[in-house]
């Protein structure tokens, strides 16, 4: 099955056939002929059942991004076998002890050789780990996947499942990204040179340190298929919420990357039906392309609250459409980090184009164990560093925020 963007840039060749056949006909200032009739017809035909597939791999797509966080899925057989049995609780368990055998080992030097900037403190566990599934071994049952670092840190992160770009693994200090190009039209004279007036949009991803802590009890380092997979979802997850904080908080937080929601456009004060649909008119109204585009909306408790009772004609449709999650008929995500820092009580939102956001994890992740602050609770900490940033091309142009006055 074709993924949505695949199929939204085939409309947008469909669309561009009506376009050349309109203007031909138009140019000989006719009325179209039989053939073009014919063809104009059976391309509308392909648009429509085009329509239809593109929300229904949209809502797949959204759908599967979800059970991500909570389940796994087939391994592939040419990941190498010793990769798929490494364990983050054997990990830990040597960083407990202070010395590293084995596998742990073995991985610990590939992610320093991988990453030589990256400064590693404790067990460092090198990407091609992260982004692998993990094969684990019980007494009890035959060997038992878990879902891999990555894919959980994508599953958690509201941004991408409202379609911002998500990389893992980047090598390199510092990510060029060119994400839009503009072209215009330019006086020619015979001998004279062109004047450039295009112009690109883009943006440099740099780390930034993100430490995680977690506490555990002594048992989590027991081998077991549940504890492996809940120790990397919780991991994940909490990375995810604390690099989403600083994205989508009302104003930058020193050392994180800089808040995209705070650098949107500013859209709406109110939150009435009306509201929302200005908050969709301040981001078209910059020429913004809803082809190939991923547009969506984020929202905190109070938007939401509003947001489900709200019509969007009187006494007949509502906004809210919580059988298929969309709002105004884009998919819009609750997230308790959506203008996090603002007033209390009062609603706040994003809409936009979230596939000018670009999101990247750098390198491999740092786990360090303390066994003693917490020792008398029976507890451990395990500390997690990894090294991420964030931000959006265009922000003001391609997203706009609502803060509720």
């Amino acid at each position: 099955m074709k993924k949505s963007l695949e199929l939204k840039e085939t409309r947008s060749s469909l669309v561009e056939t009506l376009e050349s056949i309109k203007n031909t006909a138009e140019g000989e200032t006719r009325n179209l002929n039989e053939a073009e009739a014919t063809e104009v017809d059976s391309t509308l035909d392909k648009i429509d059942a085009l329509d239809v597939e593109i929300k229904r791999a949209e809502r797949m797509e959204n759908e599967m991004r979800i059970a991500a966080s909570v389940g796994g899925a087939s391994v592939s057989t040419n990941i190498p076998k010793e990769k798929r049995e490494y364990s983050f609780q054997d990990a830990m368990a040597q960083a407990v002890s202070g010395k590293m055998e084995g596998l742990v080992k073995e991985m610990d030097q590939e992610a320093r050789n991988e990453t030589p900037h990256q400064m590693y403190r404790g067990v460092a566990i090198p990407h091609s780990i992260l982004n692998q599934r993990a094969a684990v071994t019980t007494a009890a049952s035959s060997p038992e996947e878990v879902q891999s670092f990555t894919d959980q840190l994508e599953a958690n992160l509201v941004l991408a499942s409202a379609g911002a770009n998500f990389y893992s693994g980047v090598a390199d200090l510092k990510f060029p990204i060119i994400s839009e190009i503009s072209s215009s039209w330019v006086a020619q004279d015979p001998g004279s040179d062109v004047a450039a007036a295009g112009a690109t949009s883009s943006l440099t991803l740099s780390p930034k340190k993100l430490i995680s802590v977690v506490d555990l009890s002594h048992e989590a380092l027991t081998q077991n298929a549940g504890l492996e997979g809940a120790i990397r979802r919780n991991m994940a997850a909490n990375i995810a919420s604390t690099w989403e904080k600083s994205l989508l908080g009302t104003a930058d937080v020193t050392g994180a990357p800089q808040s995209i929601f705070a650098d949107a456009g500013a859209g709406a004060t109110g939150v009435t039906a009306q509201d929302f649909i200005d908050l969709e008119a301040a981001v078209l109204g910059q020429d913004v392309n809803l082809q190939g585009g991923r547009f969506a909306y984020l929202f905190d408790k109070d938007a939401y609250s509003t947001i489900r009772t709200l019509l969007q004609t009187a006494g007949v449709a509502p906004l809210w459409n919580p059988a298929d999650k969309e709002l105004n008929n884009y998919f819009g995500f609750f997230s308790t980090n959506v203008g996090n820092g603002g007033t209390a009580n009062k609603a706040h939102a994003l809409f936009g184009d979230f596939s000018k956001v670009h999101l990247a994890q750098f390198g491999g992740l740092d786990l360090l164990y303390d066994p003693y602050t917490k020792s008398r609770q029976g507890l451990g900490t395990l500390v997690a560093t990894t090294l991420v940033d964030g931000d959006a091309v265009q922000n003001a142009k391609v997203l706009s925020n609502l803060i509720e006055a």
